[in-house]
């Protein structure tokens, strides 16, 4: 896999940044902060978070040192370079500005092509999925990190233009 300009993927931007800015310090942690995801690409990736954990410190931007006491496993850092890497990440503006993959953009001409029952149903189905990640977003927000709640905020106002589209999808059926 070669690697985007920012020298790390998008999976291993996330590790960095789960290690340095969410303190979850040891690949088990790691791996459950993808599981728990909201995302189901990410939650379908946490099996892709050992060996990105393996690469990331054999290339050396991720410092493992060996727990002594209590659990066996290891503390996770990153080495400079490392919050040299992620940092590039972060601020590269090819990579996040990228529309990337997106289910709801992908399928949102497709919808027309259905027959009016189908489309009418999956609309109704989309609105009622989309309004209640809306309120499970809503009521869970004051509960997370800083970082969390950032994304979520973002999340929230990804939901709301696409309910915002959806409605207006109404007016065609």
């Amino acid at each position: 896999m070669t690697n985007p300009p920012s020298g790390v993927t998008e999976l291993e931007g996330a590790v960095l940044s789960e290690i340095h800015h969410r303190h979850n310090r040891t690949a088990f942690k790691v791996r459950r902060a993808f599981q728990t995801s909201p995302s189901i690409e990410w939650s379908g990736s946490a099996g892709s978070v050992y060996p990105a954990i393996k690469r990331l410190t054999q290339a050396g931007l991720i410092v493992s040192t060996p727990i002594t006491t209590g659990h066996k496993g290891s503390h996770l850092t990153l080495s400079p370079e490392g919050v040299a890497a992620l940092e590039a990440w972060i601020c590269d503006p090819v990579r996040a500005t990228s529309v990337g993959v997106d289910p709801f953009r992908l399928r949102a001409s497709l919808w027309a092509t259905l027959t009016p029952e189908a489309r009418a149903d999956a609309l109704r189905r989309l609105k009622q999925t989309v309004g209640a990640e809306l309120q499970r977003l809503n009521e869970a927000i004051d509960d997370m990190d800083p970082i969390e709640q950032g994304r979520s905020q973002w999340s929230i106002q990804l939901q709301t233009m696409r309910l915002r589209w959806l409605n207006d999808q109404d007016e065609g059926i």
